[in-house]
């Protein structure tokens, strides 16, 4: 006998004696039993661009022919509370996922991809510049209760999988309201577009074309803007990973694969153009005072874009001279000081 269905044996008569099974069920008085609040799907706008051709990769993917998927159900998943417990064994599992997984991993990749930076000349490639709890809204799997508190564990399963699977790197740091480690900064990996059948040479050239659509466009300074806009939240959030060394090597070997030649050679050009083209205008036309200022001025845009700055970095310096001195932005004849403290500021030599 099991320990649900116990009897007693009694003047030749078998008498059941009740079991606390069911006892939640009883409690529900005959309601249904809610198999998931929320059916997950990509409910976001498909933006234009390289995001449209990785989201129309992701919508013919199979999960049911997935080799890393396969491999890793036939090992195991190991949860994040339990990642660093030693004594875990992973059980194996059925070579094929659910039909409620294979929906979360779709939507999820989805809205990943669509809300990714494919911005070539940022610091670290392929960041997702969206709030895990937008991105739970996104895929249709946000759940409030009717205290306010918000869950989206669909999201953090699907997520905690698709980062055994190599397909995402995830940053997790503790979150000021429910003191507990929640994903704050999530990149996609190389892994995540080659598994889509996108491979290398394609990945580049739609980066190229990218960057050529957004500068033709006009919105490649909105989209740096957004870009720093986020890392200036970050910074705020206390969220710093230059102290995960291997989290920026990492991170750093995502942008070495997939950034090609040309697109250094096209900023590098760019910039000696800019620098050699407005400073040749300019000495026809300007003193030698105003030289000297468009010499400051160009030599902290070319260190601004450069990867030694950051767009953190770089605005700290800005609004800190800008809180101490404050009278340089009442006379136009101030620019000339005003980039010389930046370059001051910064530890750049004078050029």
């Amino acid at each position: 006998m099991n320990d649900h269905s116990i009897t007693l044996q009694e003047s030749g008569q078998l008498l059941y004696r009740q079991t606390r099974r069911g006892e939640s069920n009883c409690q529900r008085k005959g309601q249904v039993k809610t198999h998931r609040n929320h059916q997950p799907k990509f409910i976001g706008k498909i933006p234009r661009g390289m995001a449209a051709k990785v989201m129309a990769c992701i919508k013919n993917h199979d999960w049911r022919q997935n080799s890393d998927l396969i491999a890793l159900r036939k090992h195991g998943y190991t949860p994040y509370s339990r990642i660093f417990d030693r004594s875990y064994q992973p059980k194996p599992l059925r070579i094929t996922a659910r039909s409620e997984s294979r929906e979360a991993l779709s939507a999820l990749s989805l809205a990943l991809a669509a809300n990714c930076d494919y911005s070539p000349y940022s610091k670290y490639m392929f960041e997702v510049i969206l709030p895990v709890a937008e991105i739970a809204q996104r895929m249709g799997v946000l759940h409030v209760y009717n205290n306010g508190r918000k869950a989206y564990d669909v999201l953090l399963h699907a997520l905690r999988v698709l980062e055994q699977l190599d397909y995402v790197v995830v940053h997790r740091d503790r979150e000021s309201d429910s003191g507990q480690n929640k994903p704050m900064r999530v990149f996609l990996t190389e892994n995540f577009f080659t598994s889509r059948g996108m491979n290398l040479k394609s990945v580049r050239q739609w980066l190229y074309k990218y960057r050529q659509w957004a500068t033709s466009a006009g919105i490649a300074v909105s989209l740096r803007n957004k870009y720093e806009r986020h890392q200036l939240k970050m910074a705020r959030l206390g969220i710093d990973i230059d102290r995960h060394h291997s989290l920026k090597n990492r991170l750093n070997k995502i942008k070495r694969w997939v950034i090609s030649p040309e697109i250094f050679n096209e900023k590098e050009s760019i910039i000696a153009n800019l620098n050699t083209s407005v400073i040749a205008h300019n000495k026809q036309h300007i003193s030698s005072q105003d030289l000297s200022e468009v010499r400051y001025q160009m030599a902290w845009w070319t260190w601004s874009a450069s990867d030694a700055c950051t767009p953190i970095i770089r605005l700290k310096l800005e609004n800190a001279i800008k809180t101490e001195f404050p009278h340089l932005f009442n006379h136009s004849t101030s620019t000339e000081q005003y980039y010389r403290l930046l370059l001051e500021r910064a530890g750049i030599p004078l050029p």
